[in-house]
């Protein structure tokens, strides 16, 4: 079993929760609250991976909040244990709803939670109006950004593209830009002309970090900087952004977030600011978001 690592001593079964070079010893059968030592284990984890982290990191994140970051991240890790199934489906359920509105009302969008609750419940298919259309898109593209068959590459990148404008402007779904456009604040972006080889480099960039094992977090911060500095398409690159900035979550463990549409302004100042090199707001602002993001659906599934 997942993180259960079971021995057996001079004729008697031991039982110890074991992740990744720790261990700790649960006794000689396995306890009726085995889900409590299980995440009791995984937050004692986070505390101590918490303080090993490099002075660097610390100093980038050094606004607080990154010890409730790194106890996010056991808690998702444990969440992948099936003794918390059923939690982790309520909570990933509640997530790609609150997502979807304010990702979508970010850009523009007048859909509504009552529109998603009711989309949900009805178990809608066949959209057949644009409120539902873009409900059914932000689900399909996240489900497949964090799928097996989500592929690091730009085809990949411009399905989800093509997943979250189909049906609603079919002219640009999938398509990389044609004409020059800005990212918020009329920050400038990457020529049309040079945005294959942008995302190329891009892609490279991302893979190599991976191989550095550079801190997970800050790789997909900078990967959504740069992301959002190319602006590779004429409309969704936000959208397509936020995906691709959680799928780099997910990959790693971590958990995900959502910004939040009543944090908008705060969120492209930072962003502008990061563009330009100045890290410090984004890093802030992400921890603030990924916290905000936890503790509003934490109640749904641990009451």
């Amino acid at each position: 079993m997942k993180y259960i690592d079971r021995k057996v001593i001079k004729g008697k079964a031991q039982y110890y929760l074991q992740y990744q070079g720790y261990s700790k010893y649960i006794g000689s059968f396995l306890p009726v609250s085995l889900k409590d030592e299980l995440l009791d284990f995984f937050i004692e984890l986070s505390e101590e991976e918490n303080d090993n982290l490099p002075k660097n990191i610390k100093n980038e994140f050094k606004y607080g909040g990154l010890d409730k970051l790194e106890k996010l991240h056991y808690f998702h890790i444990a969440l992948n244990h099936d003794l918390l199934k059923k939690e982790h489906d309520i909570f990933y359920n509640e997530f790609i709803k609150l997502y979807t509105y304010h990702s979508n009302r970010s850009e523009g969008s007048r859909t509504t939670k009552k529109d998603i609750d009711k989309f949900v419940s009805k178990n809608i298919r066949v959209p057949k109006t644009k409120t539902d259309q873009e409900i059914f898109n932000s689900f399909l593209a996240f489900d497949f950004a964090l799928s097996d068959e989500m592929k690091w590459n730009m085809k990949s990148i411009k399905h989800i593209h093509s997943l979250l404008l189909d049906g609603i402007d079919p002219m640009i779904a999938g398509k990389w830009k044609t004409e020059d456009n800005v990212a918020p604040n009329s920050q400038p972006t990457s020529s049309y002309k040079n945005v294959q080889n942008d995302i190329k480099n891009l892609i490279k960039w991302l893979k190599n970090e991976s191989r550095k094992k550079t801190y997970p977090p800050k790789i997909a911060i900078q990967f959504y900087v740069k992301f959002e500095h190319i602006h590779p398409f004429l409309d969704g690159n936000g959208r397509v952004g936020r995906i691709l900035l959680n799928a780099i979550l997910h990959k790693f463990n971590y958990p995900p977030i959502i910004f939040f549409s009543t944090n908008h302004q705060q969120h492209c100042t930072a962003m502008t600011s990061a563009i330009n090199g100045r890290c410090g707001g984004i890093n802030k602002h992400f921890l603030q978001q990924v916290k905000k993001t936890n503790d509003s659906l934490f109640a749904k599934i641990l009451p």
